[in-house]
C-alpha cells in the first residue's frame, strides 16, 4: 500500500520533470558565444520559444529565442521579425548542433531586444 509520502513524492517529480527538461540550457557552451549576422530565412514564432533560422557564412543557424508572450513584451514582434529582414543574433552554440544557438538578444535595423 502507498503511503501519503509516498504518492507525495511521486506527484512533485511528476510536475518538475517537464519544467526542468524545458529549461536544460547546460547543453550550451557559455564560454564560447557566438554572433551571427544574416538574413531571416524562417521564423517560428510560437510556444514554448521563437526561433529563426538565420544565413551566415554559408550556414544556416537556428537561434532560440525568447517565449512569445516575451519577444511582444520587449517590442521584438512578428511584424518585425520578417523572412529577409538582416538581423544579429548573439547567443550561445549548441554543444551538440554545430549551427544552433540560444540567443542573449537580437538586433534589428539598429534596435537591440534582450530576450533573458
Amino acid at each position: 500500500m502507498l503511503t501519503r509520502r509516498t504518492i507525495l513524492g511521486a506527484t512533485v517529480c511528476a510536475a518538475v520533470a517537464p519544467a526542468r527538461a524545458h529549461h536544460g540550457w547546460g547543453s550550451y557552451d557559455a564560454a564560447n558565444p557566438v554572433t551571427v549576422r544574416g538574413p531571416i530565412k524562417m521564423l517560428k514564432f510560437e510556444n514554448p520559444h521563437c526561433h529563426v533560422e538565420v544565413e551566415s557564412g554559408g550556414k544556416k543557424w537556428e537561434c532560440t529565442l525568447a517565449p512569445p508572450f516575451r519577444m511582444t513584451n520587449r517590442g521584438a514582434t512578428e511584424a518585425i521579425l520578417k523572412v529577409g529582414t538582416p538581423v544579429v543574433v548573439f547567443g550561445y552554440p549548441s554543444r551538440s548542433a554545430p549551427t544552433e544557438m540560444r540567443a542573449e538578444w537580437i538586433e534589428v535595423a539598429g534596435k537591440r531586444f534582450e530576450l533573458r
